[in-house]
């Protein structure tokens, strides 16, 4: 059965992008900022919408909470790591893949961090990247203080990010639900790999979680996955091309690095679309997925130019100035649904 929701998934798209430009809330992203409280806004009027930040480190760890009468809705903000361009994006993986063994950590947060009288003794499951959860520790007490002022743990509540702000939204699902609180559906945009199997497998299979990538975007394959031995074959393979670009080699070196010992999956079911196909296949199963990584992986070698700029949430600046949706929000508001 399908469970994503297209038009919900807009809206959230539109929180992301309101967290972003609100965060920032210079000038520049005041038309990005009013565009994406319409949005919002068309959903029933928000009975508050409160910016959360690190008070030691305000412009990085970010949360938005829109707290509508029925439900409410968290927000994660991306990091300001930078893939504007693909020799960025090659840096920002090679920063991530040479601290990749340091990064697995147990995922621990406090009592005041999940809401609870008690401390949790035990891991939360598995293990997951150090900086992400860094990250979400910074804000998440507050988060919990605010959700506990608009209906507490009787209202459903979403989450959602992009970019960074998705890998926390994956670690803060599993938080809540440690919490007590009543997720109801966490959706992810472009979202980096936020653990390993036994933290992906401790979030309940029951609970919709709606994995959204797009295209060529590079993100969603950092940090390095688990790849299967066919895919390391053509990994190995496409290394051995005369006068290969050293930027595709790089991407080849950094998507092979990966062993059982270092590996980081996606959490939850995947949807994906792109321009060539205009179609948006939801919740596609663990052996489609890894079926389509193989076409995924051509696309990323074929197309270095798009790594950085499949990745925006409204895509590329130009295509936002005429009015065209690009990237995600052309996927989750003008792409069919296919299963």
């Amino acid at each position: 059965m399908i469970t994503f929701d297209q038009r919900f998934a807009r809206l959230l798209l539109e929180i992301c992008r309101y967290t972003y430009a609100a965060s920032f809330n210079s000038a520049v992203n005041a038309v990005d900022k009013q565009a994406a409280l319409n949005w919002i806004n068309q959903a029933g009027a928000p009975d508050a919408i409160v910016m959360l930040n690190d008070d030691r480190n305000p412009s990085t760890s970010v949360a938005c909470v829109v707290a509508y009468p029925d439900k409410n809705i968290v927000s994660y903000m991306g990091t300001k790591t930078e893939f504007s361009t693909p020799n960025e994006a090659i840096e920002s993986m090679d920063d991530w893949a040479q601290n990749v063994e340091a990064l697995l950590v147990p995922f621990k947060l406090t009592a005041e961090q999940l809401g609870l009288d008690q401390p949790v003794k035990n891991s939360l499951g598995g293990l997951v990247h150090k900086g992400f959860l860094e990250e979400l520790s910074a804000v998440q007490a507050k988060v919990v203080q605010e959700l506990l002022k608009h209906g507490g743990k009787s209202r459903p509540v979403y989450v959602t990010g992009h970019s960074q702000g998705g890998a926390e939204a994956a670690l803060a699902t599993r938080a809540l639900l440690a919490g007590e609180f009543p997720v109801a559906a966490t959706y992810t945009f472009a979202a980096p790999r936020s653990g390993d199997l036994s933290f992906a497998n401790s979030i309940p299979a029951t609970l919709p979680v709606h994995r959204i990538e797009f295209g060529d975007d590079i993100v969603p394959h950092v940090p390095s996955t688990l790849i299967s031995k066919n895919v390391r074959a053509i990994v190995e393979g496409l290394l051995k091309i005369p006068l290969l670009p050293e930027h595709v080699k790089k991407l080849l070196n950094f998507l092979g690095h990966t062993t059982e010992k270092t590996s980081f999956v996606g959490v939850g079911r995947l949807c994906y679309g792109n321009h060539e196909t205009k179609a948006l296949r939801v919740d596609i199963s663990v052996e489609q997925e890894a079926a389509l990584f193989n076409s995924r992986l051509m696309g990323l070698v074929s197309n270095p130019k798009h790594w950085a700029e499949h990745h925006h949430l409204a895509g590329t600046t130009a295509e936002v100035s005429s009015g065209v949706k690009g990237n995600y929000t052309a996927l989750v508001s003008e792409f069919p649904m296919v299963s």
